[in-house]
């Protein structure tokens, strides 16, 4: 379990020294107690010593071993915690990305570009502000649409995600509770500060490994949750996150109510400091216990700003007999059982950008799955026709080879364009998509022509 301080992120946030377009330009530092700062501008960044981002009061420092600290105390938490932050090497001294870090750090710059003159100030937060910070952490009305980043590869330079109107959420797997126990967790600060320049959010995806016995202690371990919730809340303060997506799944059901706990334990803190929770949940299935009766959904609505449905594996990969991983018929039957459950301003829709392809005789077959951006070649190099299924509002594709039977239900624009009409019909909260990576280019301006029906 992590100690109560510890050395949160790994080798990837020690910067070493980084290769910029623009060479650093020296700025003149204005304010209280820094005029005894060098600082530069790099790339439409300002670096500064890292003892200025003490002057908001909200942190203190310390170096350990070539690593650079901040210590804080989460807002409504008592326990210290010690996070690690990225440095980089100007001219032989150590600088910290202030214009990233100067916001949590409680502080505020203005810049006048002729002068190359940065003057810092301490921010001032009322009480009123204080209330509206915590107030928007519920506030239901940003139309999330989150899209699941597995390995941080998503680019926003690239036409893409964004070409989806509604607010844009990146959801990297950063790996397990244990992993954040452990403070062996996979982090990215480049990634982190390329998101925040284009105007994306961050969510971090944390998952239990579908582990029922060790989930089981854990939920039952009240010490070791306090200290998972203090370090959560102060990274998520710390690298200004928009907070975290809890994949926690295949759960022994009698521990549903303990599960609620943790996360009505979470919740509280993230709110505190203008984070949001969300949590992953299967669509209804009473003859799936540990995958689907571990949730109780209405009681994690009371804690959670959203809870994303996850649309897909309708067929799961170990079924012997072929079928969809996601028909709009499916959805169409399982969103109102839901929606009896949680409120739909709580729901998030997510879909799969991805498909099985399931292969030998009904009763007897294996599947393996197929990335939506490989059927094209697929298509191609069996020359089927792919023949359309008005209720699942998929293509299908059936074809032998070798003399062995394949069947897949397709996942492409005209599909996904049909499921994301349930958004609307139920007036569900947004859209989630699993995952980046696996699917078409442009597909998301092909969807709705760019727009999702009621998301603006």
């Amino acid at each position: 379990m992590l100690k109560k301080i510890t050395a949160a992120l790994v080798a990837l946030l020690t910067v070493s020294p980084l290769a910029f377009a623009d060479g650093p330009t020296a700025v003149k530092l204005k304010g209280d107690g820094m005029k005894d700062f060098s600082a530069y501008e790099m790339d439409g960044s300002f670096y500064t010593a890292p003892v200025v981002l003490t002057k908001g009061g909200n942190w203190k420092l310390s170096w350990e071993k070539d690593r650079l600290y901040v210590y804080v105390t989460p807002k409504g938490l008592s326990s210290e915690e010690k996070v690690e932050i990225p440095y980089t090497d100007i001219n032989g001294g150590k600088y910290v990305d202030f214009s990233y870090f100067s916001n949590p750090a409680g502080l505020t710059y203005t810049w006048k570009d002729k002068k190359k003159e940065l003057t810092i100030q301490k921010k001032k937060v009322r009480k009123e502000e204080r209330k509206a910070k915590k107030d928007n952490a519920m506030d239901l009305s940003g139309r999330p649409l989150v899209l699941w980043d597995v390995n941080f590869l998503y680019d926003p330079d690239k036409a893409g995600f964004e070409d989806l109107t509604g607010n844009h959420i990146l959801s990297p797997s950063i790996g397990s509770y244990e992993d954040m126990e452990k403070g062996s967790y996979k982090w990215d600060f480049q990634y982190l500060k390329k998101a925040k320049d284009h105007g994306l959010s961050v969510m971090p995806l944390i998952h239990n490994d579908f582990e029922v016995k060790k989930t089981a202690a854990f939920v039952r371990d009240g010490k070791r949750q306090d200290r998972l919730v203090s370090r959560m809340t102060a990274i998520g303060e710390v690298y200004g996150l928009y907070g975290y997506n809890m994949d926690f799944e295949n759960m022994d059901p009698k521990d549903k109510d303990l599960y609620t706990a943790f996360m009505a334990k979470l919740s509280a803190p993230l709110h505190d400091s203008g984070m949001k929770l969300t949590a992953d949940i299967t669509v209804y299935n009473a003859g799936s216990p540990t995958w689907s009766l571990c949730y109780d959904r209405a009681a994690l609505a009371q804690y959670c700003d959203y809870e994303i449905i996850m649309g897909y594996d309708e067929t799961p990969r170990t079924s012997r007999y072929a079928g969809s991983v996601s028909s709009y018929s499916w959805l169409d039957k399982n969103i109102p059982v839901l929606t009896a459950m949680v409120p739909p301003e709580k729901l998030i829709l997510g879909l799969p950008f991805y498909t099985r392809i399931y292969s030998g005789n009904p009763g007897y077959m294996t599947s393996k799955v197929l990335a939506m951006k490989d059927e094209e070649a697929l298509l191609k190099r069996i020359h089927a026709k792919p023949v359309w299924q008005p209720d699942a509002r998929q293509y299908t594709l059936t074809w032998r080879e070798k003399g062995i039977l394949h069947r897949v239900y397709l996942e492409e624009e005209k599909s996904l364009a049909a499921k994301t009409e349930l958004l609307d019909k139920y007036h569900l909260a947004g859209l989630a998509f699993w995952r980046h990576g696996f699917e078409t280019d442009g597909i998301y301006g092909k969807m709705n022509g760019g727009k999702v029906a009621g998301v603006t």
